[in-house]
């Protein structure tokens, strides 16, 4: 022990007067400079002026070595650490003192008084402010305290007097807080006792960390009686009368005596639970209590990190379980796959170039909210987001053309989208009227009527469909520019179906630039999935196309231990929510939508639990010996089975067969639900985390799985009549003049319930509901679902049909024809021709029947079967082949028609009335579809055939075949064999004349007039326009055959013309790539 001198030494301030800035029950503090003076007095003195150092009585010996000890453990500790700094222990003026580094700063409690005056006088200041200025203080005192256990010290003696704080500038501009502790004298040092006692010590720092916090963030400017018993410097001083006040300031004297509030009483709940670790209690787990003061400042430097979330105040206990539970758009971990789809999109948007990204896992793996956060960033390029659901409840082929028409709906009439609008018009011309009745926004940008929109070049099916493609590329590829770039979501594509060939179109098609596809599905139902992944496969094989492919499996357990953490509001570093974090992850393989619903039923099961004003409790061994599905469907499917009152079953189980989303005014027609029961409804399934609204008059589901684990509720023998109750209602409840507007759905559902109807009225009802839907599906090109609609209409009416609803029956027979004919459906095309064949009455309506036969059997290239039924009909129809043919037999019918058309001039020819006779009609339909087949099989056949319908045009009239039939008419002229150039030059210029009156024109002709007629009378050049127009209407029209024939034509007039072989090859790439895209490898292999 140091001898007590009264020598006065100090390595400054020597000229400085010596100032007693504190004294109190027998310490006084004096300072002077930069160093000041801890002088310990008789405990029964209270001296306000510098004692007489003879009237001091001798002070007692265990005070010294509490001086002596503050000294020596301020030298133990690390040099960083912020504490009070002791220099010595010696005399001053006859009494011991403890000579010490002043620090510039303010108590803890000076702090809090001081900051509760100014949030009074700023009322305005936001509390998330306030809370994070206190938060930043309790990093430091953290830190500080940290740093001294890592120095192998415990404080063993906070309190509000013992902080001192100082704030300081940082390079960032804001300010920083340093906490030093001060009065050392009740420290322990760990190695001087043992393990035990430092676990008891740490933990005492702990709990007074805790109380420190409580008192920190609780708001008030002062603390609770318990907690200012146990904080505050009186009691203290009770304790030890050496009782070392902190010497920066005096406290005031007139105490409030505060009112009661309990431990964490009115905090975020995340803050409420860590000084509640930190207290803990007489019964608490030691599971749940902090061990050590990083984990305390890493939770700390949580919350600093997620101010809004952590640092929220409370609401109601009952708000707060579903609010934390229910986070739909939470999103974690998966930052690498973020970052990936991120910096692919900005290539797109700059180069140009489309580019592909497919997500692939299992329900509820987050595929969707992975490309949600893409969204934000697509933003600040100015970029525009498509989202595309297919849904297993809603019609494939009719998905596309709904996102298409929501997103150009939505287009607001400021200048950017009156030019998006413009784009649209220009791009896609008179291809607009194509898609009009399939996107009916598109219809209020057409410049004429309403009744002129639906006005098409009459165009085979097949070609409608390929039309339709070729302008849905078109007006995506208007939307996406380099100014406003877009990124198309296909979600769900496993329920895409049939329309994955319309997909790949827009994968692939050069008529789109700066869009980026982005494409979900599910890869755990190998059903589904393949379909999907043999696309992606052949565009990446055949295409040359890369693709990023992102599998998704769970999160892995540092993101579920952050989900768990940030949804319950508890501090990560607990070993309690470590654990329970581990238990969920392994229970349900880190499936981010499986770990909410799986928290969910264990809050409803009280196996997780709100306590008021404290934390979330948990039975974390119920919680781990609890068994659950595997899979997330069937796990909801028993959680909802047990949460739902009879009343809200129903209605979660029709709005499960409405589809994954649903409008307001559809649910309550079905269910009658209505004001307060239906408010009670939402709020229900809201709180459970099922159905949410989107918007007042749109209700969606949650979650793809929820929808499936309530329809699966539904028992397979009540799944049918449900259907068939929701379609009735629907049909019945909707006035007559809105019925075309829900047709589908009314349709929809009373298909799945289709066995249920048994009476002869309801059949019919049934089968000419589904004609409707069928035809306004063939209106839309929508042909998938209209040979779907057709053949249940089929179904429906039974095998009687034929003789009950001839009528209807036939009706429904050809719609399903030609749309079957439409989508390539060969095999039902073949049954319903049969089917006709079999039952009608007359051959006028056998005649469809035989057209669908021959295109079936031209596709499995059975030409001479095509070439016999023709003869067939033809002698049916009163236009008979000749039965032998030989050179002279072509040579006398060729004279005969020769001498029909020189009896008339060019004007006769196009003065000639519309042909109506429908038996000759008909003729012209079968001798054209003949034609090809007959080149094949029998070429001596195809000049009798051109040669026929020449005479029934010019016999009969004009029908929308004639301009071919000429232009057929004058190829053969120019051939060797006749070589009359000018008939030939005739018979092209009045095809061309013919297609203008008719308004139709096509590509057919373009080929042989401008390709094989015109080159014998004008010089190549004046084709080459001509041939690329006829190209570009082929493309348009979806005639893809004569579109590449006459870009055939063309490239060989250029060569012939001396044009640069570079350009040639430049345009021709591009043409190669269409080629491939439509499946045309013979035309592509030319063009190479």
């Amino acid at each position: 022990m140091p001898s007590c001198s009264d020598s006065f030494t100090s390595g400054c301030g020597e000229d400085e007067p010596i100032q007693l800035v504190h004294s109190k029950r027998g310490t006084n503090i004096y300072r002077r400079g930069n160093v000041g003076y801890k002088v310990h007095m008789c405990p029964e003195e209270d001296c306000q002026e510098a004692p007489n150092p003879a009237a001091v009585p001798q002070v007692s010996e265990e005070q010294i070595l509490k001086l002596v000890r503050e000294q020596t453990i301020s030298r133990i500790l690390p040099h960083g650490c912020s504490r009070r700094r002791a220099l010595d222990v010696r005399g001053f003026k006859g009494n011991p003192a403890l000579y010490f580094q002043w620090v510039e700063g303010k108590s803890l409690m000076q702090w809090m008084n001081e900051q509760h005056s100014q949030e009074e006088a700023k009322a305005n200041r936001g509390l998330q402010d306030i809370m994070e200025r206190r938060l930043r203080v309790a990093i430091s005192i953290t830190k500080t305290l940290n740093d001294f256990h890592f120095g192998g010290v415990a404080h063993n003696f906070l309190s509000l007097d013992h902080i001192i704080l100082q704030w300081t500038g940082s390079d960032t501009g804001e300010e920083c807080c340093i906490a030093s502790l001060i009065n050392l004298s009740r420290a322990e040092v760990f190695a001087e006792v043992s393990e035990q006692k430092t676990k008891e010590a740490i933990r005492k720092d702990l709990n007074g960390l805790g109380l420190v916090f409580d008192a920190l963030f609780s708001g008030e400017s002062d603390v609770s009686e318990d907690v200012e018993r146990r904080l505050s410097d009186d009691t203290l001083f009770e304790l030890d009368d050496a009782n070392d006040n902190h010497e920066y300031i005096q406290q005031p004297t007139d105490k409030k005596r505060w009112k009661q509030r309990s431990l964490g009483d009115g905090l975020p709940t995340y803050l409420s639970s860590m000084i509640s670790a930190m207290v803990g209690g007489e019964n608490a787990d030691s599971s749940g209590l902090y061990d050590n003061a990083s984990d305390v400042l890493k939770d700390l430097q949580v919350a600093a990190k997620k101010p809004g979330l952590h640092l929220i105040p409370n609401v109601k206990a009952e708000e707060r379980i579903m609010e934390s539970l229910v986070m739909p758009n939470t999103f974690y971990g998966r930052r690498n796959e973020v970052d990936l789809l991120i910096r692919t999109m900005q290539t797109v948007a700059i180069l140009g170039k489309p580019n592909i990204a497919v997500i692939s896992g299992r329900g509820g793996a987050g595929k969707t909210t992975l490309i949600n956060q893409i969204k934000k960033p697509l933003e600040d390029i100015n970029g525009r987001f498509i989202q595309v659901k297919f849904d297993l409840n809603i019609q494939p082929d009719t998905v596309l053309f709904s996102a298409l028409d929501s997103f150009i709906g939505d287009i607001r009439d400021d200048e950017e989208g009156m030019e998006l609008k413009q784009r649209i018009k220009e791009t896609l011309g008179s291809e607009m009227s194509v898609v009009a009745n399939s996107i009916p926004s598109i219809a209020k940008l057409i410049d004429k009527s309403a009744s002129n929109i639906a006005t098409t070049a009459e165009v085979s099916m097949i070609h409608q469909q390929e039309q339709m493609k070729s302008a849905m590329c078109k007006l995506i590829g208007s939307i996406a520019t380099r100014k406003n770039p877009v990124v198309m979501f296909l979600d769900d594509l496993h329920w895409a179906d049939k329309s994955l060939d319309v997909i790949q179109r827009l994968f692939v098609s050069p008529d789109i630039s700066h869009c980026f596809f982005l494409a979900c599905y599910r890869d755990n139902d190998f059903t589904l999935a393949k379909p999907v992944e043999s696309m992606f496969d052949g565009i990446q094989t055949q295409e040359g196309i890369s693709i990023i492919k992102l599998p998704l499996g769970g999160l892995d357990i540092d993101c579920a231990h952050e989900f768990i953490s940030e949804t319950l509001c508890l501090p990560p570093n607990l070993k309690s929510v470590k654990q329970l974090a581990n238990a969920v992850h392994h229970k349900t393989g880190g499936l981010i939508f499986y770990m909410k619903n799986f928290l969910c039923e264990l809050c409803g099961e009280g196996l997780l639990c709100f306590e008021l004003n404290q934390r979330w409790q948990f039975n974390l061994g119920q919680i781990m010996s609890k068994d659950i599905e595997d899979d997330v469907v069937e796990h909801l499917m028993q959680r909802i089975a047990r949460l739902a009152k009879s009343r809200y079953l129903l209605g979660l189980r029709i709005a499960s067969c409405l589809g994954s989303s649903f409008s307001v005014k559809t649910f309550q027609t079905v269910t009658d639900m209505k004001g307060d029961k239906f408010d009670d409804f939402v709020q229900f399934v809201e709180s459970n985390g099922f159905i949410q609204l989107a918007n007042p008059a749109t209700m969606q589901w949650v979650h793809d799985n929820v929808q499936q684990a309530a329809y699966k509720t539904i028992s397979s023998s009540k799944m049918e009549s449900m259907h068939l109750l929701i379609g009735g209602r629907l049909l019945i409840r909707t006035p007559t003049e809105d019925i075309d507007e829900c047709i589908f759905d009314i349709v929809h559902h009373m298909n799945k319930g289709i066995n249920l109807i048994r009476t002869p009225e309801q059949k019919y009802d049934g089968a000419r509901l589904n004609l409707r839907a069928g035809q306004k599906a063939m209106c839309s090109l929508s042909f998938h679902s209209a040979s779907k609609y057709c053949i249940s209409g089929i179904k429906i009416l039974g095998n009687e049909c034929w003789g009950v609803n001839y009528d209807l029956t036939i009706d429904l027979h050809n719609m399903a024809g030609k749309a079957s004919l439409a989508i390539g459906d060969y095999e039902s095309m073949k049954t319903i021709a049969a089917s006709i064949l079999a039952n009608a009455t007359c051959f006028e309506d056998e005649v469809f029947a035989h057209v669908l036969q021959m295109k079936y059997l031209s596709s499995f290239g059975q030409f001479n079967k095509v070439i016999h039924k023709c003869r067939d009909l033809l002698q049916r129809l009163d236009e008979p082949l000749p039965t032998d043919i030989s050179e002279n037999v072509i040579m006398q019918e060729y004279a005969k028609t020769k001498a029909k058309l020189n009896a008339l001039t060019e004007e006769d020819i196009l003065a000639l009335p519309d042909m109506t006779d429908k038996k000759k009609s008909t003729a012209m339909l079968i001798l054209g579809d003949a034609v090809n087949s007959a080149v094949i099989c029998q070429p001596y056949l195809a000049p009798l055939l051109s040669f026929q319908r020449v005479k029934l045009t010019l016999d009969h009239g004009v029908s929308s075949l004639s301009a071919s039939c000429f232009a057929s008419y004058g190829c053969l002229l120019v051939t060797n064999q006749i070589s009359d150039f000018e008939g030939g030059f005739r018979m092209g210029q009045v095809a061309t004349k013919l297609m203008k009156r008719q308004g139709e024109d096509n590509p057919g002709v373009f080929v042989a007039v401008y390709g094989l007629i015109n080159m014998w009378r004008q010089p190549f050049q004046a084709c080459l326009d001509m041939l690329l127009q006829g190209y570009e209407l082929g493309m348009r029209q979806g005639n893809i055959d004569n579109a590449f024939n006459c870009l055939m034509v063309h490239g060989q007039m250029s060569a012939c013309c001396g044009s640069s072989l570079h350009e040639m090859v430049e345009s021709y790439r591009l043409y190669c790539k269409n080629a491939i895209m439509f499946k045309e490898h013979v035309h592509a292999h030319s063009l190479v």
